[in-house]
């Protein structure tokens, strides 16, 4: 397997996962953000495609990634794609939320270890795209975790009123 087929596989593992947790939770703000992140691996499982398809050379294949687990991959026995499970989080999407941006931190850590790895500069350069991409789900998936953390935190009162200033 070579780095573009190991990615094209993650990316595609990726947007099942995320259209399966949105296919099963009845929240619409929960569900427009697992869409969108769907829609963002969809979007990277393209990028790679064009990356492939425009490579003058072809790769060789690495045997060693055969060895590396798809953070994606394996997780149908996870409690987040188990129907009952999701239902009873109904309460606590922030913990969909969570395990979203564990999956994420996972991803960035896998294709940084690639990129590292990487034995020709359009592998690296490759995994570092990737690697930004889903740098970008951890940060805003980190603010949602925030500020879902300030519901509960705050109390809506002038003698509480501490906001940050912008």
């Amino acid at each position: 397997m070579d780095i573009y087929d190991f990615a094209l596989q993650m990316e595609l593992d990726g947007e099942r996962f995320y259209r399966d947790l949105a296919a099963k939770t009845q929240h619409s703000d929960l569900k427009i953000v697992l869409e969108g992140l769907a829609d963002d691996e969809q979007r990277h499982y393209q990028i790679i495609e064009q990356a492939k398809n425009q490579t003058l050379h072809n790769i060789d294949a690495n045997p060693s990634l055969d060895q590396v687990k798809n953070v994606f991959s394996g997780n149908k026995e996870s409690f987040l794609l188990n129907k009952e499970s999701v239902t009873k989080l109904k309460y606590e999407q922030i913990d969909v939320y969570r395990a979203a941006f564990v999956k994420e931190q996972e991803s960035v850590e896998l294709y940084k270890k690639l990129a590292g790895a990487a034995t020709t500069p359009e592998e690296k350069i490759l995994c570092e795209k990737l690697m930004h991409e889903e740098e970008k789900h951890v940060e805003v998936l980190d603010d949602i975790i925030e500020m879902l953390n300030h519901v509960n935190d705050w109390v809506e009162a002038a003698e509480f009123n501490h906001k940050k200033p912008f």
